[in-house]
């Protein structure tokens, strides 16, 4: 199981996250809105809901002996 960590800034110094399992986005974190403290997790947060199902992917690939990667990229020293 390969994840892959890609985090950054935006223009107006905003801190962003992608997840990506084999090759797959779960998880996208962008700027929330003009007032980050409004937001709602069925909005803006929906990810947590998908995190049981990446544990258990994750728990599952381990017992099956695959290995386990993480490749994290700070898309911020790319500029």
């Amino acid at each position: 199981m390969e994840v892959k960590m890609i985090y950054g800034m935006t223009y107006d110094d905003a801190e962003t996250l992608q997840i990506d399992v084999n090759g797959r986005n779960v998880v996208s974190v962008r700027p929330l809105n003009e007032c980050p403290e409004d937001a709602y997790l069925e909005r803006d947060l929906g990810f947590a809901y998908d995190i049981p199902d990446l544990m258990r992917m994750a728990y599952e690939a381990g017992k099956a002996g695959e290995p386990f990667t993480i490749i994290e990229v700070d898309e911020s020293e790319a500029e």
